[in-house]
């Protein structure tokens, strides 16, 4: 199931902006949450490993949930640590995404943290990732973060690196690196239209940190968009099941 998930997502964030879209980011669900959300409609899961409260470990747990759902699953790393990578590529995971990618040297960096060789230097040995699966594609999709004022200057060189599927725009540490008056700015805007652009002539994926009208308005030309994140989802739900009171 792992695979063919890894397999789904390439073939639907290829680069035509048709595919998968709406993803739930999700910053502090275990398993047994995750089962309820699982239902919500979401097209795939972002596990959000920089902030919130879960860690590498818990990967398995949700991967046993998002598997069977036929989810592909996303996580955020917390760092650049190609240790760090490994485990949760190791764990299953379809997608990883690392946060503040400023330049190609950065992004080749983390394709030799992410690939086996000849691209990468990854080792491999027995994980639930290789014991679930006798295939040898079990590479997950690699998306940079575009989230920084360099990463966006050099956006193009980091899409044109071999082992790169594409990138991953944050627009709210862009806008406080840019100096940009908020995430919903006509500048922040912009950089994300541009960032999308150089993706598609690129020929490949890109998603992004939705949370606001203003952004979600841009989905259809993304690839991955993450609507908003689980503490976001329980906050309205609790205020429209109190409403009133």
């Amino acid at each position: 199931m792992t695979v063919d998930l890894t397999q789904r997502l390439r073939a639907d964030t290829s680069a035509s902006g048709a595919g998968l879209r709406r993803g739930l980011w999700v910053s502090f669900l275990d398993p047994y949450g995750l089962e309820v959300a699982a239902a919500s409609g979401a097209d795939w899961i972002g596990v959000d490993l920089q902030h919130g409260n879960l860690d590498v470990s818990d990967i398995a747990g949700l991967l046993r949930v998002t598997e069977p759902a036929g989810l592909p699953l996303l996580s955020r790393m917390p760092s650049h640590d190609a240790g760090q990578i490994s485990k949760a590529i190791d764990a299953g995971v379809n997608g990883i995404i690392i946060p503040g990618v400023d330049d190609a040297a950065q992004a080749q960096a983390l394709v030799q943290a992410t690939l086996t060789p000849p691209l990468g230097s990854r080792s491999t040995g027995s994980s639930r990732n290789t014991l679930r699966n006798s295939s040898d594609q079990q590479t997950p999709v690699l998306l940079p973060m575009i989230e920084t004022a360099s990463g966006l200057r050099n956006a193009s060189e980091i899409l044109a690196v071999n082992g790169v599927d594409g990138v991953f725009f944050g627009p709210y540490d862009l806008t406080i690196s840019a100096g940009f008056p908020s995430p919903s700015s006509s500048q922040t805007l912009a950089a994300l239209t541009h960032v999308i652009a150089l993706a598609r002539d690129a020929g490949k994926t890109v998603g992004f940190m939705a949370g606001r009208p203003e952004l979600l308005a841009i989905a259809e030309n993304a690839d991955l968009v993450a609507v908003d994140t689980d503490a976001s989802a329980l906050r309205t739900g609790l205020a429209l099941l109190f409403d009133g009171r």
